[in-house]
């Protein structure tokens, strides 16, 4: 498992990535959890799973984190 701790504006967000050869990572913030992938096609992150609805994840730069981070798993 690899983790990653991303830091937008005033807000901390944890990265896991549970499986390493699997695009999908849970983020864990404390108004709720979600689970975000990439899209092999089109490059673009989106949000599988949310708990907390009212809440909108910045997608872009936590997966543009990742990206830098982790790599990109195809």
């Amino acid at each position: 498992m690899r983790s990653l701790k991303v830091n937008i504006e005033e807000d901390v967000y944890s990265v896991l990535q549970p499986i390493t050869t699997i695009n999908l990572y849970k983020i864990v913030h404390n108004k709720g959890s979600f689970e975000i992938t990439r899209s092999r096609h089109s490059g673009e992150w989106k949000v599988l799973i949310q708990t907390n609805h009212s809440v909108i994840l910045p997608v872009a730069p936590i997966g543009k984190a990742i990206e830098e981070k982790f790599g990109i798993v195809n």
